[in-house]
């Protein structure tokens, strides 16, 4: 994020303005907002500030003086906005001032400020002396959506979309949108879309009234110009949405659907403000009209900028941008694209893995070891697809035309095509060797050979070829079709282009990649090992799994770490565990209750038993655990009594270890930098984006001077009596010499 917040205030610097403050101290160039033509009584107003035409405040402060300049001239009768000759509208707020904003700590009534100049020019678009009209060439996100409600008529091309996904940064519209939009398409489907944060296409938006008419793009800026015309001729409406309540209903009604919208938002968005920030505004307007709900949305618009949350999922947005971005690695690959790929093993993962490429139109062999395992990982496919198509509302035949890109087979046959090959076998390491020796002879010498494995050293994988330069991990997390990350895995030998050809590939099948260097655990699971052991020191040290969940959840996390547990599989965490504990060791904490779990065959979900009880899928306590916790709490050696610890201090135990292990990988080189790290945990392991990952918030929320003392207490207090938890909880010399 730092490179965006440097752009910013370059930007800002040259200028010259407050833009903060919306006190504008010298014209805005006129390459970013001008008029482009004046004919026929219409002046054009185009912006053109690239790459998206975001609403950076000097484009705002572009739009106020273009405005008035054609209101100046006599000839001009009416004013047509446009984004010109390019995708975008406007596709919304410029997030790398309002990073700037936020990194710079400004205080909620400056940026009070700066939202009431923007609406005041919002205004006089929609009330002043000629009339304007929105020509919408492409995305009018945001700030974009609502400069277009702020004008009189809006008309777009048939690919344009909009939308106010404002929430999604944990920021509400903040230039009108609480009160035009559900004034344009109805108060519920107002309301609907913008907690949503979904978008809306042309057709939809024609349909709900949001826009006026659909036309081809060569005939938008003359269709827009003709409606302006019309207006100011007093033969359309000259209408203003801020004033129109046809469509919001009584607020006796009103107040029945935002009371909905408050619960239903209670259960979905715990912890943040935004989304009751929003239906404040929303509801001021609907009792006491637009002008009046535009003052609440200015300062809960403040409120929510100058909230963690909103500088945390504003972070989190950044950290996705650059997670691409690795030094040394080519921006663009060079050699033949990805088309064809080859999967090796139809188990679980094997399986989830095809599927992700089936769906996006790849050509997927499936290869298994015998006919029954393969007939075993087609079922599995089939299964995964049928609940993807049902989840997605497709036809059925769907399904018919994805399989046809599958072949399943048992041999060879066409390796000689690959592009791509993904072994997802067993966690066995002579088997991954003579997997891949024998792919080496199979597949042509520009196909890319990858492992999903999730433990075992890339290096070591490939050691019997000579071909190490094609060779890296792909490590998928489970659901493979679902789960939005992949850890594209390094390691000494393999070459640039090889990682830019999987940086490609990754988004493609829409992921989010992050390159990660070869170490036990790569980034993901490395940075969460000590969730785990802490939870276990926890139990160990008298405190109930089951409210070590609850507290957990009520931070954010989708679920606690025994459901996780019971999900994945008791006996993959302790295999897992067992792979980490012979690399991480010195610094490890062990529990003997998992063990326990696993030699009764309590293995979770799969055996609707582990450390919760499943009763047709959902999870019960289970009153036999108790037993299993007293013999492991029996067992455990120098431990403190934290039976009546608070829920805060459970937290930090659970936590502070986590971020203590991200220090090491950052400082050890095997993340690129912090913010892929943070974008590992919450797209892998689901910690919740609001924070912003765990160095985010780590260092922004907690302040990492807090981390260092308090994992010295847990170290020397809680480890007095057992060296190994004073090793578990011990800073790093990377957390010691942070600031």
């Amino acid at each position: 994020m730092s490179a965006a917040i440097d752009r910013a205030n370059r930007v800002l610097s040259q200028l010259n303005m407050n833009q903060v403050a919306g006190e504008s101290k010298q014209k805005v160039p006129t390459q970013l907002v001008s008029i482009t033509a004046r004919q026929s009584g219409v002046a054009v107003i185009t912006i053109n500030h690239p790459p998206v035409n975001a609403l950076h405040p000097a484009v705002q402060e572009g739009i106020a003086l273009a405005y008035d300049e054609a209101c100046k001239d006599d000839s001009i009768k009416a004013v047509v906005f446009t984004g010109g000759n390019t995708p975008f509208f406007m596709a919304g707020a410029d997030l790398e001032n309002v990073a700037v904003m936020q990194a710079q700590k400004v205080g909620k009534a400056q940026v009070a400020g700066g939202v009431k100049n923007g609406n005041t020019i919002f205004n006089r678009l929609e009330s002043g002396p000629k009339p304007t009209v929105a020509a919408i060439n492409g995305q009018a996100l945001g700030g974009g959506c609502e400069l277009a409600m702020a004008c009189n008529a809006r008309i777009a091309v048939g690919t344009a979309t909009f939308g106010q996904p404002e929430l999604k940064l944990g920021l509400i519209p903040g230039l009108g949108g609480t009160q035009r939009f559900p004034r344009l398409i109805g108060l519920q489907k107002g309301i609907q879309f913008t907690l949503s944060g979904k978008t809306l296409k042309a057709a939809e938006a024609l349909k709900l009234g949001l826009i006026d008419a659909i036309v081809k793009p060569e005939e938008l800026l003359l269709a827009a110009g003709k409606v302006a015309l019309d207006i100011a001729a007093g033969k359309k409406p000259k209408r203003r949405a801020l004033f129109d309540n046809s469509k919001i209903g009584s607020y006796e009604e009103g107040k029945k659907v935002i009371d909905a919208a408050r619960l239903n938002a209670a259960k979905k968005s715990k912890n943040v403000p935004h989304p009751n920030a929003f239906l404040n505004a929303v509801e001021a307007g609907l009792k006491d009209g637009g002008e009046a709900g535009l003052t609440v949305e200015t300062d809960q618009f403040a409120e929510c900028l100058v909230s963690p949350s909103s500088r945390a999922l504003i972070a989190f947005f950044f950290a996705t941008r650059v997670s691409s971005k690795v030094k040394g690695v080519p921006a663009k690959a060079t050699g033949k694209p990805i088309k064809n790929v080859a999967v090796i093993g139809g188990g679980t993962m094997g399986a989830g893995i095809c599927i992700a490429y089936l769906l996006k139109g790849y050509n997927v062999i499936l290869k298994e070891i015998n006919e029954k395992a393969l007939l075993a990982g087609v079922e599995r496919i089939l299964n995964d697809l049928h609940r993807v198509i049902k989840a997605r509302k497709l036809p059925v035949m769907a399904i018919e035309q994805i399989m046809r890109t599958l072949t399943p087979q048992t041999d060879y046959a066409n390796f000689d095509k690959l592009d791509l090959v993904i072994e997802a076998v067993i966690e066995n390491i002579p088997l991954k060797q003579s997997i891949f020796a024998e792919l080496e002879k199979r597949v042509p010498a520009h196909c890319i050979l990858a492992t999903n494995t999730s433990t075992i050293d890339i290096e070591q994988i490939g050691a019997k070829t000579k071909c190490q330069d094609r060779i890296l991990g792909l490590h998928f997390f489970a659901p493979a079709h679902v789960m939005p990350l992949l850890e594209i895995v390094r390691t000494k030998l393999t070459s640039p282009n090889t990682i830019a050809q999987s940086l490609e590939m990754s988004k493609k099948i829409g992921k989010t990649p992050i390159v990660v260097g070869n170490c036990v655990g790569f980034t993901a699971n490395r940075a969460m090992f000590p969730y785990g052991q802490a939870a276990s020191f926890l139990v160990d040290s008298g405190v109930c799994p089951y409210r070590i969940d609850r507290v957990l959840e009520s931070f954010g996390m989708p679920m606690g770490v025994f459901k996780m547990a019971d999900l994945s599989g008791v006996d993959i965490f302790m295999h897992v565990g067992g792979i980490i504990n012979s690399a991480y060791g010195e610094r490890c904490y062990n529990s003997t209750l998992g063990k326990k779990l696993f030699d009764q065959n309590r293995f979770g979900q799969k055996t609707g038993v582990g450390y919760y009880k499943y009763v047709k899928g959902v999870a019960n306590k289970d009153e036999n655990l108790g037993a299993l916790v007293k013999a492991a709490r029996a067992e455990a050696q120098g431990v403190p009594d934290l039976s009546k610890i608070s829920d805060s201090e459970i937290i930090e135990i659970l936590l502070y270890p986590v971020i203590n292990e991200s220090l090491r990988i950052v400082g050890e080189g095997f993340a690129e930098r912090k913010s892929d790290v943070d974008l590992s945990v919450v797209l892998g392991y689901g910690f919740p984006a609001y924070r912003g990952g765990v160095l985010h918030y780590g260092d922004a929320v907690v302040g990492l001077g807090k981390v260092r003392e308090r994992l010295q207490y847990f170290s020397s207090t809680y480890g007095k009596a057992n060296p190994k938890v004073a090793a578990f909880f011990a800073p790093s010399s990377f957390l010691n010499s942070s600031k």
